[in-house]
């Protein structure tokens, strides 16, 4: 089974719509806050213009900040590294997805595919042993 972080553009509408849906594969080992700050900087240079660029080089400002998805266990809230949003529209988004493996069609050309990893589910019980 091969896991890693892909990092894909999303959009809503067709006029904010990418070419290349995949933005980034990344190793597994990875740290969220790790790919989050990548993820920043990648939506930084894919869509901001050099002013904006530079300040957030002085700053490390953005609108558009890298967020954890939040899940709520037991009443208490937290973030969840599995899953990364970044940006407005497009958008960059990040998560570990598992059987990722390339697919190369009769024409050569390739296809990415790979199975999602369920968001923790607001009853999931957690012991410690």
């Amino acid at each position: 089974m091969k896991t890693a972080w892909l990092v894909t553009w999303e959009w809503v509408g067709e006029h904010a719509e990418r070419k290349d849906k995949v933005a980034s594969i990344l190793n597994y080992r990875l740290s969220g806050k790790t790919v989050a700050d990548y993820m920043e900087k990648l939506y930084v240079d894919s869509e901001f213009s050099f002013n904006e660029r530079l300040e957030y080089a002085k700053s490390k400002y953005t609108p558009y900040p890298a967020r954890f998805d939040m899940l709520e266990l037991d009443g208490n809230k937290a973030h969840w590294e599995g899953r990364i949003h970044c940006g407005h529209n497009p958008f960059l988004y990040g998560r570990l997805v598992q059987n990722i493996h390339v697919e190369t069609n009769a024409d050569g050309s390739e296809r990415l595919e790979w199975d999602e990893i369920p968001r923790p589910r607001r009853d999931t019980k957690y012991t410690t042993p």
